[in-house]
C-alpha cells in the first residue's frame, strides 16, 4: 500500500493502537513495522520473569508448586530437592527464554493464521503486515505485564504463586465460579480479551467486512482450543 502521508512514530502507533485502533491500522497498513512491537513485548516480559525470581521466596515457591502436584511424598521430598539445587539462577534463565519464545511464537502463530485468512479472502496484504498487526495488536500485554510488575513488587515477601502472578486474570478477578475451571481462568485474561478485540477490528477493517465475520474467522482457532481445553476438564 503507497504511503502518502508523513510516517507515524512508533509511539504514536503505540499509544493509537490501545486508544484509536482505526488510526493505528490505517498506519499499520501504510508501514507495517512488527519488529518495535515484538522486541517491547518480549523485553516487558523478560523483565517480569527476571524481577519475579530475583525476589521469589524459592524455597515457599517449590513448595507451593509441588502442593499442586500430584505426586507421592516420597516423589515430592526428591522433587523438591532437585528444584533447590536446580538454583534461583537456572530457573530464572528457564524463564526468561520461556517468556521470550512464548511472546515471539504467539506473534508468529497468530500473524500466519491472518496471512492465510486474508489470503483465502481475496486479501491483497502481504505477511509481513499481518506480522505487524498481530505483533501491535498484542501491545495491550504490556499493561499486563506491567500489573505483574506491580503485584510482584506489593508481594515483598517474595511469596507469590506463578498462578497468582497475573493480577488481569479471570480468576483473579473474582470471575470464577468453579474449582475445576480455575486453570482455565486464570489463562484468560484482560490483556488477551483486548488483543482479540484487536485483531477482529483490524481484520475487519483491512477486509473491509463486518465485525461479525471478522470475529468468527479470528475467533475460531481459539474457541476450538477452549472446546478441547473444557473437554478435557
Amino acid at each position: 500500500m503507497e504511503n502518502s502521508k508523513p510516517q507515524e512514530s512508533v509511539w504514536t502507533v503505540l499509544t493509537d493502537t490501545l486508544t484509536s485502533p482505526s488510526e493505528a491500522f490505517a498506519a499499520i497498513a501504510r508501514t507495517p513495522r512488527g519488529l518495535f512491537p515484538l522486541l517491547l513485548l518480549t523485553l516487558v516480559s523478560l523483565a517480569v520473569s527476571l524481577y519475579y525470581f530475583s525476589v521469589l521466596d524459592l524455597a515457599w515457591w517449590v513448595d507451593d508448586t509441588l502442593a499442586q502436584a500430584e505426586l507421592s511424598g516420597e516423589q515430592q521430598e526428591a522433587a523438591r530437592e532437585n528444584l533447590l539445587q536446580t538454583g534461583r539462577g537456572v530457573l530464572a534463565t528457564i524463564g526468561t527464554i520461556t517468556a521470550a519464545l512464548s511472546t515471539f511464537i504467539f506473534i508468529l502463530l497468530q500473524a500466519g493464521y491472518m496471512s492465510l485468512a486474508g489470503a483465502l479472502t481475496g486479501a491483497s496484504f502481504k505477511f509481513r503486515h499481518w506480522f505487524a498487526l498481530a505483533a501491535w495488536g498484542s501491545t495491550p500485554y504490556l499493561i499486563g505485564s506491567i500489573a505483574m510488575l506491580v503485584n510482584i513488587a506489593l508481594h515483598s515477601t517474595g511469596q507469590l504463586s506463578a498462578t497468582a502472578l497475573d493480577p488481569t486474570s479471570l480468576a483473579a478477578l473474582g470471575l470464577n465460579q468453579s474449582e475445576a475451571l480455575e486453570p482455565l481462568m486464570r489463562g484468560i485474561t484482560l490483556p488477551m480479551l483486548w488483543s482479540l478485540a484487536l485483531f477482529v477490528l483490524g481484520f475487519s477493517a483491512w477486509q473491509q467486512s463486518t465485525i461479525a465475520k471478522a470475529a468468527a474467522i479470528i475467533l475460531t482457532p481459539y474457541l476450538l482450543v477452549l472446546t478441547i481445553i473444557l473437554a478435557l476438564l
